[in-house]
């Protein structure tokens, strides 16, 4: 196999062809398998990742960056057609055409150096991102990081040194911009709900005095029509909030940066979220699915209460319980850092691959959850305590009404506070201990047979995943006018 054939222009004039075969290979200024000698370039600027006749770069945090033909930043994983090129510093890496095309077989050609720019494209041929990947066969429905053929079935990075509560903490405070916005839809969406049954309980009472129908007529009409569309707007708002927050803990997680430093944790979480928008969905819808699967598993375990510190535990407090629930609760969410971190567009089998990896990590994983109970009763009797107490101390100077809407505000707030930081430090702990297990680990089939066995959907999800279908994508600009 002759492999992608690539053009390499050097910083000091020189300019070569070769070909790559498959494999990952890294570009930097004085070492690796392509050394630039660039003084503009990082030590360790980018990954080149050929697999046939998909050929994807990806800028490693390099100082000065990477940029395409039309000097854009690029600040992800990039697929590269046919004639397209990247910068690196001053010099210039240019894809000219994949192993199905007739020509150079393992050679490295000097040719004349060029003006400066990239290289000329007169007489490239003209093919797109879908003819490549039909000269290949198949069309490239994963990044470089997913390999779901192979034992171990993803490559992504993973920057984090350890997976204790140290570090989620570390890292959820750098997503802190999240939390709080977090917390202001929450508390909105509280005078919301309070408006709304006064208005439910007022409109009813006004109406009912005219007559009885009205009253009920009213009341059907917020509670069937309004309280469910309200539900569904709410949920779906925060789930995309929430979607975007894990996109950029992901991103801290595997490369321990946001994008190149050219973006706000703002601006990358809706970049990937826009970018993958269908992902985003389809994740959306399979919150239950996977919840489903994952609880099935979880009741055929039963070596759980071996993990609590006080022999009997169980049978008191019922913490087995809790320890499963919290595992089922965050493990759909992490499945989802897991598809953004691999890059896999068939998200029903970096899902079904992601479940396989849960389980066969579950004792890891769900002694994690064991601090999450833990931490979960003790941090929330904090919040609680704080956020009541001085309501408390207002019912010595309010009268009656005025000291319980105090005290219902409070309650309220507490919850809200809760649930925008709480709720995403143990997510954080779960997504951190779940990437850090998986990482350069061969996947164990014999827990798909168990997954299948303890729950149906796992199959439903297996069939999603052998039936799906790439997405039809937009026409690609030929290569001549990409560089034009």
């Amino acid at each position: 196999m002759s492999g992608c054939l690539f053009r390499i222009q050097y910083s000091d004039g020189r300019v070569e062809e070769r070909p790559f075969v498959d494999g990952r290979f890294r570009i930097g200024r004085e070492s690796g398998d392509v050394v630039l000698g660039d003084p503009s370039s990082s030590g360790t600027h980018g990954e080149l990742a050929v697999n046939g006749a998909l050929v994807t770069y990806t800028d490693l945090g390099s100082s000065n960056g990477s940029f395409d033909a039309q000097n854009r930043r690029l600040s992800g994983p990039t697929q590269l057609s046919a004639g397209q090129s990247v910068r690196l510093g001053t010099s210039v890496l240019t894809f000219i055409r994949p192993p199905s095309t007739p020509g150079v077989v393992g050679r490295t050609q000097a040719m004349p150096q060029q003006a400066g720019g990239f290289p000329p494209t007169q007489g490239m041929p003209q093919i797109s991102a879908a003819m490549v990947a039909a000269g290949s066969g198949a069309a490239p429905s994963s990044g470089p990081h997913s390999h779901p053929e192979q034992s171990v079935r993803h490559s992504y990075p993973v920057a984090i040194q350890a997976a204790g509560f140290g570090d989620a903490l570390g890292l959820l405070l750098k997503t802190m911009p999240f939390l709080l916005v977090r917390l202001g839809i929450l508390s909105a969406l509280t005078v919301a709900a309070i408006i709304y049954w006064v208005l439910l309980v007022g409109g009813y009472v006004f109406l009912a005095k005219a007559t009885p129908l009205l009253g009920w007529a009213w009341i059907i009409a917020l509670v069937f029509v309004a309280g469910g569309l309200w539900r569904f707007v709410g949920r779906y708002v925060l789930y995309l909030l929430k979607a975007a927050h894990i996109a950029v803990l992901t991103e801290l997680i595997t490369t321990g940066r946001i994008g190149n430093g050219s973006e706000s944790m703002f601006q990358y979480g809706k970049r990937i979220v826009t970018e993958r928008f269908g992902e985003v969905n389809v994740m959306f819808g399979l919150d239950m699915l996977i919840d489903g699967i994952v609880g099935a598993f979880n009741r055929t375990l039963d070596w759980v209460a071996n993990l609590l510190p006080i022999p009997g535990l169980d049978s008191v407090m019922g913490v087995v319980r809790a320890v499963l629930r919290a595992s089922t609760t965050y493990i759909d969410e992490t499945i989802f850092s897991y598809n953004l971190a691999r890059g896999d567009e068939n998200v029903f089998r970096s899902s079904k691959d992601g479940l396989i990896y849960y389980a066969q990590n579950a004792k890891e994983v769900l002694k994690t959850g064991l601090w999450v109970v833990v931490l979960d009763k003790v941090l929330t009797a904090v919040i609680w305590i704080v956020m009541l107490a001085p309501a408390f101390v207002l019912t010595y100077f309010l009268p009656g009404a005025a000291t319980f809407a105090a005290l219902v505000f409070a309650a309220l707030f507490a919850a809200n506070v809760r649930s925008a930081f709480l709720r995403p430090l143990f997510l954080t702990m779960v997504m951190v201990r779940f990437h850090s297990l998986a990482r350069n680990q061969p996947i164990n089939l014999e827990w798909d047979q168990k997954l299948g066995s303890a729950s149906s959907k796992f199959g439903e999800l297996k069939q999603k995943a052998e039936t799906w279908v790439r997405p039809a994508r937009a026409p690609q600009p030929s290569p001549a006018a990409q560089l034009a």
